[in-house]
């Protein structure tokens, strides 16, 4: 948090607010805090978000809604790191890349004007290479309110500019210890009318994102940044297209969809096309973050494409951390349950052997059991082994699946045997990777903030 030495100074109306550092001010001369310039919802009605933090670098996303000039301020207790004037942009959504940060440094930072500003948030870049100290990650995906249909984005009841966005207990109720990084396993929001009765316009997917970044995200993405990964949501449920073979009319609503997350998500590219959706972090050399696109490369003949595949085997293969995080939309896991599955959860990697075996062979030829697989889709959480028989590395590695708000009433028949714990209620998972005592903690928290369930893991 700011010192009290760290000012805020104001000239006029036409002129940016101005963070000075902590060079030798004085108590009396102490201005006005951050905080004390009061907060705009109708001017920042969307939580400004960061993400793909590395050891120097940040991305950050926010959003002017009457497109007003403005003023991005990064810093910490040593003083002000970023203070740049951002112009109009012409639709008031904006996104900055800041480099030359500290590694492992706690940073907050809010967007300006000389008479209020936006929420303040906060991140932490990744430590330095080499540094093996304790890293925190929590897990969302399938957000809503712990109901089987999910918080869709409905056009017809919900005004322009929004006004009420939505809002989920289990995250007002989220107070843990200090997490370092969310990790969104995909659809971050619903927004299948988008789609059938907007045309599934770029404007259109902007506005409905508004009535999730400007609700409940708020309570989390102010916490710690985001690496975000996507699935069928964010564009249309997957069991109205198939990604692979579309008509001319769904093939530009699923690029306008494409268009606007990348939009509103601190993802290091501006566009779809600039990078790849899966990409890799490392935090020093305690954990490799690995995010997997199993949705926009899926065809009926494969999960993620051969290059996407390739490259997930040789940053596994080539990692130097003493843990490696495999989040993907799609469970790992070969799933044992007395009750079959929905339809539309048969694309998960065991219906692609032979793509799952190229990671599986690594695993079991490495001897690589410490690798975990982060999940979603599903709409249920669990913990437990990628296989019941588990007589194998590949087979033995731990899976961790949440959702975030969807309920599915099938994990009832998920197998205690293969599970050591199963829910179908919303939680928020919190992985804590520590190589000092060769273990990860998993914790998962509930809607009323305690922990429902938690489980030290000693043998990854």
């Amino acid at each position: 948090m700011l010192t009290r030495r760290t000012l805020l100074r104001f000239a006029a109306v036409s002129v940016p607010v101005v963070l000075t550092g902590c060079g030798g001010a004085s108590d009396e001369e102490v201005g006005v805090l951050p905080e004390d310039l009061p907060e705009s919802v109708q001017r920042f009605p969307r939580t400004p978000i960061a993400g793909d933090m590395t050891d120097t670098r940040v991305v950050l996303v926010f959003h002017v809604a009457d497109d007003s000039p403005v003023t991005l301020h990064v810093w910490n207790d040593a003083g002000v790191v970023v203070d740049q004037a951002i112009d109009s942009s012409g639709d008031g959504f904006h996104k900055v890349m800041i480099d030359d940060l500290k590694p492992g440094t706690a940073y907050q930072y809010a967007v300006f004007t000389s008479e209020d500003r936006s929420l303040i948030c906060q991140f932490r870049t990744a430590p330095s290479e080499g540094d093996l100290s304790p890293v925190t990650f929590a897990l969302l995906a399938c957000v809503g309110q712990g109901t089987i249909l999910p918080d869709y984005f409905m056009p017809e009841n919900m005004p322009v500019p929004t006004v009420e966005p939505f809002q989920w207990e289990i995250f007002t109720q989220l107070d843990t210890e200090p997490i370092d990084a969310f990790v969104h396993l995909g659809d971050q929001g619903y927004f299948d009318f988008v789609w059938s009765e907007e045309g599934g316009e770029v404007d259109a997917y902007l506005h409905a994102w508004g009535f999730y970044h400007g609700g409940g995200y708020r309570d989390v993405y102010s916490k710690a940044g985001l690496y975000a990964t996507w699935d069928d949501h964010e564009a249309i449920d997957n069991g109205s297209v198939d990604p692979w073979d579309m008509s001319a009319e769904d093939a530009v609503k699923m690029a306008n969809a494409h268009e606007a997350w990348f939009k509103v998500v601190p993802i290091d590219a501006m566009a779809p096309g600039d990078a790849p959706v899966w990409r890799g972090f490392r935090w020093g050399h305690t954990v490799e973050l690995l995010l997997l696109d199993c949705r926009y490369e899926l065809t009926d003949a494969q999960l993620v494409s051969p290059e996407q595949l390739q490259w997930l085997v040789d940053r596994i293969a080539a990692s130097p951390c003493r843990f490696i995080c495999v989040a993907t939309p799609k469970p790992f896991t070969q799933i044992t349950t007395s009750q079959q599955l929905m339809s539309d959860n048969a694309d998960r990697w065991e219906t692609f052997p032979d793509q799952r075996a190229a990671v599986s062979d690594l695993l079991d030829a490495e001897g690589l059991n410490n690798v975990l697989f982060v999940t979603g889709d599903i709409h249920m959480n669990y913990l437990g082994r990628a296989n019941i028989e588990a007589s194998t590395v590949s087979e033995s590695v731990w899976e961790i699946c949440c959702t975030s708000g969807n309920y599915s009433p099938l994990a009832s028949g998920l197998s205690t045997e293969q599970f050591d714990f199963v829910s179908p209620d919303p939680h928020v998972p919190v992985l804590t990777f520590d190589p000092a005592s060769d273990s990860v903690h998993v914790a998962f928290y509930g809607v009323d903030g305690s922990v429902a369930f938690e489980q030290t893991l000693t043998d990854v």
